[in-house]
């Protein structure tokens, strides 16, 4: 149709000032997720600032949650920590310090020592001659008498005669036997049961 047919009127020159063929450009393809994304990084920020905001405040955390305050029982035992266990005791030599004063100590009881028996000097003395040696017997009976022994006889020996010259005594009498052992350097002393008298046989010469 004409346009110059139609006078131009209000409505042609509103249409005019509009914009010609205008369209909304196209929204991009992550535009439908921004809003996920926004939320996903959100909520940990909002978790962790939570946590500073309860750690700064454990008092007003408990109250918020209505759990009354913990209080402690008077009759409760405190658990020693394994590190207070542990620890070492105190060392003998500090819990226990030595005396300072040295004690005294007994000293060692000397040992008693039996003094031998002095010889019997009158006890019977027999010398026997068994060497075959005349006046032998004679001799050895008078050294015995100067040593102080008062009964002493000298006899020829009868039996069987002993290897060397030789003292035999009778219990009890070892003391007298030992004196004249002594002054007649004579080497075999012996025991004699059922002597009476100490006797000394000779079947050789006296040693010195």
């Amino acid at each position: 149709m004409d346009e110059a047919r139609y006078p131009e009127d209000e409505f042609d020159r509103i249409g005019k000032n509009l914009p010609q063929g205008a369209h909304r450009p196209g929204q991009p393809w992550w535009h439908g997720f921004l809003p996920f994304v926004i939320v996903i990084i959100a909520a940990p920020l909002l978790a962790w600032a939570m946590l500073l905001l309860i750690g700064s405040h454990p008092s007003t955390a408990n109250d918020a949650a209505g759990k009354p305050p913990t209080s402690q029982t008077p009759n409760a035992v405190a658990t020693p920590s394994p590190s207070e266990t542990e620890k070492p005791s105190k060392k003998p030599a500090e819990s226990a310090a030595p005396s300072e004063e040295p004690t005294q100590t007994t000293p060692p009881t000397a040992e008693t020592k039996t003094e031998p028996r002095a010889a019997d000097k009158t006890i019977t003395v027999s010398v026997l001659n068994a060497s075959g040696i005349n006046g032998l017997a004679a001799k050895v009976k008078d050294k015995v008498a100067a040593d102080g022994f008062t009964k002493v006889s000298a006899e020829n020996f009868q039996g069987t005669k002993p290897s060397a010259n030789t003292i035999y005594y009778p219990a009890g009498h070892e003391a007298e036997a030992r004196e004249m052992q002594r002054i007649l350097n004579i080497d075999m002393i012996v025991p004699k049961d059922g002597a009476q008298t100490v006797q000394i046989v000779l079947v050789s010469r006296l040693k010195g």
